[in-house]
């Protein structure tokens, strides 16, 4: 049942409760986005106008459905519970712009501070309520052209606010909201001439569409303001997007991270012989023909013995890099053991490639350690093998592996090649420095 027109200005009942399911379908949705909106000051300014908005609503629905049927009666414009129902509804609708123009100063500029946090926000929309209510005199008409004027003002910042973002910050969703800003700028300012007709009772040619437009006003506000809060999800979601693409990539860098530390040494800076198990480095290996190389450190156990592990690291080190020299961008370079590395050189030949990495090895200047210093040689067995095809690249590393250890067993007939320097001296002999 319809109350009295003379009671309902503005609103129909249906008006009301469709405006009314419209608001608190909009905070249901931004509810259940809570998780992603207190992260983001800006939309919990947003959401916080929608909550007026409704707030404003419901003041109304008491107005016109609620307190009639408690009353027993229609209730007058002067009436000091119609009075406070106004108030209520004049607080909710200024705190509502307010809180817009809060939320997009945020979006725009960003900030830390709660949107309930500025006193002198909340102290200013009061006293333009009580004002705009004491000084209505044509009831709910007269309300809604003083919430006009500082509507279209509001609403018309928030919308050149987001239009005019730098071109590096729009999106779909800032343009959206932006659009959808300046038409509810619009639309009231179509409601301050509107609202003034129909309260002057004028005549003329913009009577009968001013009429219409307050008639239909809630449904007009329902249709905007459902494509602003779309439009502000929008905004949220291309947000959220970028907050999930930053975390993929940083995943994708960890990631990187991790896989390197699992497939390279941390010591030499080589690919260890997981990388070698999984095939990392073995692209060329498929394509052409090659050798392989393994270098073996025979006084490796020696230095750490006498000079500590700090220092067999640095021989370690200072053999990959003498090594590493000598490679080709595609060739590769493994830590195969303890004191091993394993070298695969595509489109090369063993004895070419070993020659050049016996001279680079034997050229290659030593590690000091101990106190007083003394210089540490490199001293290498090396082995290899020519291989025609990756199927015969394992069995190639074994002919190398035992061509490593015949030089070893060769060397080591020679005292000098088992000392830590990697000669002997006389017993009364310094180092050599």
């Amino acid at each position: 049942m319809l109350p009295p027109p003379e009671t309902f200005p503005v609103l129909s009942f249906i008006g009301v409760v469709v405006q009314l399911g419209g608001a608190l379908m909009l905070i249901g949705l931004f509810l259940m986005l809570r998780r992603l909106v207190m992260r983001r000051a800006y939309f919990g300014a947003w959401a916080t106008a929608w909550a007026a908005f409704a707030f404003a609503i419901i003041a109304l629905a008491v107005r016109y459905v609620v307190a009639p049927i408690v009353a027993g009666s229609p209730l007058g414009e002067d009436s000091p519970v119609v009075l406070v129902l106004y108030f209520a509804y004049q607080i909710g609708k200024t705190l509502g712009l307010v809180f817009f123009v809060r939320g997009t100063l945020l979006y725009v500029s960003g900030g830390t501070v709660g949107a309930i946090a500025t006193r002198r926000m909340w102290l200013g929309a009061s006293i333009f309520a009580l004002a705009s209510t004491l000084l209505s005199g044509h009831g709910l008409n007269e309300m809604v052209v003083w919430q006009s004027a500082i509507a279209v003002p509001a609403l018309g910042y928030c919308a050149s606010a987001l239009l005019w973002l730098p071109r590096s910050r729009r999106t779909i969703g800032s343009m959206t909201v932006g659009i959808c800003f300046a038409l509810l700028a619009a639309l009231w300012l179509g409601y301050a001439g509107a609202f003034s007709l129909v309260i002057n009772h004028a005549d003329g040619t913009f009577s009968g569409a001013a009429g219409s437009l307050v008639a239909f006003n809630s449904y007009f506000d329902l249709t905007f303001n459902v494509l602003l809060g779309y439009a502000m999800i929008l905004a949220l979601m291309e947000d959220a997007r970028r907050e999930v693409d930053a975390a993929q990539a940083e995943l994708r860098v960890t990631h990187d991270q991790l896989r390197r530390a699992a497939l390279y040494d941390s010591l030499t800076d080589s690919l260890n012989r997981r990388a070698y198990t999984e095939g990392v480095g073995l692209e060329m290996v498929r394509a052409t023909f090659g050798t392989v190389l393994l270098a073996d450190l025979d006084n490796l156990k020696l230095v750490n013995d006498r000079y500590g592990h700090a220092a067999g690291d640095e021989l370690l080190r200072r053999c990959a890099d003498v090594v590493r020299a000598t490679l080709r961008p595609y060739d590769k370079l493994y830590r195969w053991g303890g004191d091993e590395f394993l070298l695969i050189v595509p489109s090369a030949h063993a004895s070419d490639v070993r020659r050049r990495l016996q001279e680079a090895l034997d050229g290659a200047e030593g590690v000091e350690a101990g106190v007083p210093p003394e210089i540490v040689k490199l001293q290498v067995s090396l082995g290899a093998a020519d291989y025609t095809s990756s199927e015969e690249l394992s069995h190639a590393i074994e002919r190398a592996d035992r061509a490593m250890y015949q030089e070893k067993l060769r060397r080591k007939g020679d005292v000098r090649s088992i000392t830590p320097t990697g000669f002997t001296p006389p017993a009364a002999a310094l180092p050599i420095r």
